[in-house]
């Protein structure tokens, strides 16, 4: 309106700048609620217990740098590629730059929408009886810049922007809260891949030690000692070699699809030629829990969640106001000629300025509806809120005690297998000297195997939950980008 501001008269000039300050000073009101919304959210908050349940001593530092704790660079590596190249993560990435861009659309009506014009037109009329035979000719030059302002006096599109604000703040938290989930989700399936090859040699290494077995009970049988006993031991032998096979393909293909798995997440193409991690990694440090209080601070999809509710409460406050009068400033300055040189001279100038009112007075309870409408989702926000938090301390507690379990059953299982391995070495020596019967070494065999498999099952589990655990937590992670 400045560009055209100076050409009005004095008193037009004054108004103007009087309405602009005014409208411009009333459209930064808080929406209405807005304790209401603290109150809320204060009581969805308090529902934070002072310390952990499941883990009552735990350090006070915020879980950062997490994926340090697995001591694996190459972990941190594909960490690195996912976050790059992972699809799903740039589609939510996008979505980001949308809810901006729909931001800066609901602010852009809070300033006045400004037009500029051009007319030339060059028209003939007929000859009069006064001159016959004489045609008029007339041309007609004009530009206009027209001004028209929705003067947002109660905050209702300064709501709409708050509302659509808090939208692109939730979605930037979704996008963090994304961008955790593939990083857990890629140490969990790398860490499934290095369990599902370690399981697969040992399975190897399972069926080396049965066909050396079979050899020297087939031997047995060809020399004929005690030939009942020898074909009993060998065909025994030979069924549990075969159920040893069987074990290696069902591995063999929890590998590959595991490695297509990783693959995808990786954003390449599922070929089943991702080598991984290698060996299962070990954990460095404690658990780096911290408060119950701090999730709702370091979880991004509770901030999201949080937004949303602003969100919800700035469409309601929009939807209250909407009963209220709305004001409309229109302007316009131009100049206008029958010669297009004139165009520049200040006697052909041209300028109008009106203001308008305009009440709603009935709709049949269309605004009313609209009221209830967006409260009624505010309360569905804020109940959703209120459930992924109760859901987050179930998460974070769950893994708590999961990690306390676990811890205890790999030591457990570490003395299991030492027992096995020794059990499996006597039985091996009693066999041979004639002490034993094949069936007692073929069953201390396979509880060793079995020990030994149950035992990476749980290294791998208790890597797996631990990645579960920062999650939880919403802990951060060493990977660039951002949206």
């Amino acid at each position: 309106m400045m560009s055209w501001n100076r050409f009005l008269p004095p008193a037009a000039r004054a108004g103007t700048s009087a309405l602009v300050m005014l409208a411009a000073g009333c459209s930064f009101f808080p929406p209405l609620g807005s304790k209401r919304l603290s109150a809320d959210l204060l009581a969805v908050q308090d529902g934070a217990p002072d310390k952990w349940v499941a883990l009552p001593k735990l350090p006070r530092t915020a879980s950062t740098g997490w994926l340090r704790d697995f001591g694996s660079p190459r972990l941190e590596s594909l960490v690195n590629r996912a976050i790059t190249a992972n699809p799903d993560l740039k589609a939510a990435e996008a979505r980001v730059r949308q809810a901006r861009a729909q931001a800066v659309q609901e602010g852009a009506a809070l300033f006045p929408q400004v037009t500029a014009n051009g007319f030339a037109n060059r028209a003939q009329s007929p000859s009069d009886q006064r001159f016959a035979g004489i045609n008029q000719i007339a041309n007609r030059f004009n530009w206009t810049i027209n001004v028209a302002w929705d003067v947002d006096f109660w905050g209702v599109i300064a709501d709409g922007r708050r509302a659509a604000v808090a939208r692109m703040q939730a979605s930037e938290e979704t996008w963090h809260a994304a961008r955790l989930s593939l990083a857990a989700n890629t140490v969990q399936t790398a860490v499934t891949l290095a369990e599902a090859e370690s399981l697969r040699r040992l399975a190897e290494e399972n069926i080396r030690v049965r066909k050396t077995q079979l050899g020297i009970l087939e031997r047995q049988l060809d020399r004929g000692i005690d030939p009942e006993r020898a074909a009993l031991d060998v065909s025994l032998s030979r069924a549990d070699l075969a159920r040893a096979e069987s074990t290696l393909q069902q591995r063999a293909r929890t590998v590959d699809e595991t490695k297509r798995t990783l693959e995808t997440l990786l954003g390449g193409y599922p070929e089943g030629r991702e080598p991984g991690i290698g060996a299962l990694p070990s954990l460095r440090g404690p658990v780096p829990a911290g408060l119950p209080s701090e999730i709702l601070l370091r979880r991004p999809d509770l901030r999201a969640a949080e937004r949303r509710v602003g969100a919800a409460l700035a469409d309601e406050s929009s939807a209250k106001k909407a009963l209220l009068p709305g004001f409309r400033i229109t302007g316009s300055f131009g100049r206008t000629s029958q010669e297009i040189e004139r165009l520049i001279r200040p006697e052909t100038a041209l300028w109008s300025i009106a203001t308008q009112a305009a009440q709603t007075l009935f709709q049949g309870g269309r605004l009313k509806a609209g009221i209830d409408l967006e409260r009624a989702r505010y309360d569905e926000n804020l109940q959703a809120y209120a459930g992924s938090v109760l859901t987050a301390f179930r998460e974070v507690e769950t893994a708590l005690a999961a990690e306390q379990f676990l811890t205890m059953q790999e030591s457990a299982l570490e003395q299991a297998a030492a027992l096995a391995e020794q059990s499996e070495r006597l039985a091996l020596g009693q066999y041979e000297k004639g002490l034993s019967d094949v069936l007692t070494l073929l069953d201390t065999r396979q509880r060793a195997f079995d020990a030994r498999s149950a035992l990476t099952a749980v290294k791998a589990q208790r890597l797996r939950n631990r990645a579960a655990l920062h999650l939880a937590l919403g802990g951060d992670f060493h990977a660039t980008g951002a949206p």
